[in-house]
């Protein structure tokens, strides 16, 4: 997510237009879908902590390496790998945080969200304060090399949690392809990619929003994903607390009201105003980006606790079959946005997505009328 605040940089270091860049960005997802079908195997045939420790230095030679060229064809080459490496790393650290969870019963997973949200903000915060005077590679270079020895640190310290036979992990697996029987419930689906767009939109766009549309210097643009990440993470750590006073219904239905709708007026203000009031402006920007984090910070964890619901017990392949539905229909859409940025600009695309957003009012059925604790 590092990379993420710092999209003008990676573009220039490309010298490609909108179109081309969003299209690059986008093919992470292959290596992905790719990673979703065979992923059980890998960690079943060598393990979760070898996956691991292979995905960790895997995501760490290709960011490094994406941060280095110049060349769109080998930007897309190590792209694919890159989305494929951190999908071996999830697919293998998501079964082992189930299997731990039925160790120690306790919930860990619910966790797992808010702690993502909090990293992400961090780095985004680095990339604040550093943006104008240290340039990328250096940046994402010496980032990734301590990532990379934290993380073989950790793993190290879990290695008595790892059991001794892979296959007895088996049951945790996310995804195996003799195993992977894809049954498509469209209207669960199509909730989940409402849920999901604007929020993937973000990542890639966010930073570019700020620079090229209103004006901002590199380091206030990263402002833009870092309250977004603010809103995440509020969002994601008071989903309990949110449950306890209303429905799933309720929260999903309002997630898609806050996210789309407030997204949308904020920016739109902030486009209408910057020319005279810059500040103004910035800031009505910045207010969009938080109601963009926080109607969508509670969307993932309620989606994977319904389809857990629905798959009877079978939660680990249920939410891998969502996810690669989701995936395909992720790689089309971000293509397709990308291509809608190079033809109008980048806010009619994320208008786009904030307003699938809205389809969330209704899709918002899906979920339980009845106050509960979450289930993930």
């Amino acid at each position: 997510m590092s990379l993420a605040p710092r999209t003008p940089d990676l573009k220039a270091n490309l010298n490609i237009n909108n179109g081309t860049f969003g299209t690059l960005l986008s093919s992470a997802s292959i290596g992905s879908i790719i990673m979703l079908l065979i992923g059980g195997q890998i960690v079943h045939r060598i393990g979760a902590k070898r996956s691991l420790q292979i995905g960790s230095t895997a995501v760490a030679i290709m960011y490094i390496s994406l941060v280095h060229t110049r060349s769109p064809f080998l930007f897309l080459l190590l792209n694919i790998l890159a989305g494929a490496s951190i999908s071996i790393y999830h697919i293998a650290t998501s079964g082992h945080s189930l299997h731990r969870q039925d160790d120690v019963k306790a919930v860990i997973v619910p966790k797992l969200h808010g702690a993502w949200a909090v990293g992400a903000m961090s780095t985004s915060a680095i990339a604040f304060f550093i943006s104008n005077a240290v340039s990328i590679s250096t940046h994402i270079t010496i980032l990734m090399l301590i990532v990379w020895i934290l993380t073989q640190y950790c793993i190290n310290k879990l290695s008595p949690t790892f059991p001794n036979n892979p296959t007895s992990d088996d049951d945790y697996l996310a995804t195996s392809v003799k195993q992977f029987k894809l049954k498509v419930n469209w209207f669960l689906s199509l909730g989940f990619f409402c849920a999901t767009i604007l929020e993937f939109t973000l990542a890639d766009w966010s930073t570019l929003f700020g620079k090229e549309e209103l004006g901002m210097d590199n380091s206030v643009a990263t402002l833009c994903y870092l309250s977004c990440l603010v809103g995440l993470i509020v969002g994601r750590y008071s989903i309990s607390w949110a449950l306890k006073h209303q429905s799933e219904q309720f929260w999903i239905k309002a997630g898609g009201l806050i996210g789309g709708l407030g997204f949308a007026a904020m920016t739109s203000l902030s486009l209408l105003v910057v020319d005279s009031y810059k500040e103004l402006a910035f800031t009505l920007a910045f207010i969009g980006f938080f109601l963009a984090g926080l109607g969508c910070s509670a969307l993932v964890p309620i989606f994977f606790s319904i389809v857990g619901r629905l798959a009877n017990g079978r939660n680990a392949i249920a939410i891998a079959q969502l996810s690669f539905v989701n995936a395909l229909v992720m790689l089309v859409c971000k293509v397709v946005l990308a291509w809608i940025v190079e033809l109008t600009s980048i806010f009619f695309a994320l208008t786009i997505s904030s307003f699938a957003m809205l389809g969330l009012v209704y899709l918002g059925n899906i979920g339980s009328k009845d106050r509960q604790q979450p289930v993930a």
